[in-house]
């Protein structure tokens, strides 16, 4: 008889325990799913993307942000983001080293003159343009990365917001006795899950991104979070 009050109590520390198994399997398992998907979009983009349509969307992303964010600002970020690209890429010798390991020069065909045939191959101004792609398009990356900070006080001002409705429903719904809904909260964990994927493929997508995506993302990241805490079950 005194075992059985222990009985509910039991189970809910089960129940909660698998939760937050199967939370972290989902994390671990979308974080695995955006790699893969990240060096798969990196491998394509170094295939097959040309060289006048990376200039062009990267020309057209910054018109985009002259135009929405005025040019001090867009000014602002672009040499924001060649700082970091310089420190990152140039200045670690990471750019030097690729185009060094991959392409002939002089030096080596002196030093080896057997390889001068091989050196006059077509295949060598390809690889330097497949280089050149790449290497743009990771400063276009660093680019949106430091875009997105820019935005980091109206993301943090529409968390404070999203977190502030979502314990208000919560504590309506709790006097109200509807109870929050496992499924639900699961979904908007899900759903942050899969906006973290999204953002981190969308930094090398060879097509031009409007400047405003930035605040309507905060935005959605808000009222989903806003909806997680609403769902949120009361931890005993």
């Amino acid at each position: 008889m005194l075992a059985c009050p222990l009985v509910p109590s039991l189970l809910g520390t089960i129940n909660s325990m698998s939760a937050d198994r199967q939370s972290q399997s989902g994390w671990l398992w979308g974080l695995t799913v955006a790699i893969v998907l990240f060096v798969m979009e990196f491998i394509l983009l170094s295939a097959l993307v040309p060289t006048e349509w990376s200039n062009r969307v990267q020309e057209q992303e910054a018109e985009w942000m002259r135009q929405t964010l005025g040019a001090k600002t867009a000014q602002a970020i672009f040499e924001r983001s060649e700082s970091w690209s310089e420190q990152l890429f140039v200045r670690s010798g990471l750019m030097a080293g690729s185009y060094d390991l991959l392409l002939p020069d002089e030096v080596r065909i002196k030093k080896a003159p057997e390889l001068g045939k091989l050196a006059e191959s077509p295949i060598w101004p390809l690889i330097k343009d497949r280089l050149d792609v790449i290497w743009q398009s990771l400063d276009m990356a660093v680019q949106r990365v430091v875009h997105l900070l820019a935005w980091w006080p109206f993301l943090a001002f529409a968390l404070v917001g999203g977190i502030l409705d979502g314990l208000l429903r919560r504590r309506i719904r709790q006097s109200g006795f509807d109870y929050p809904s496992p499924l639900a909260h699961r979904l908007a964990v899900g759903s942050l899950l899969w906006i973290g994927v999204g953002v981190s493929l969308s930094l090398l997508l060879p097509v031009p991104i409007p400047a405003l995506v930035a605040p309507m993302l905060a935005t959605l990241i808000a009222l989903t979070v806003g909806a997680m805490v609403t769902q949120t079950q009361k931890r005993l």
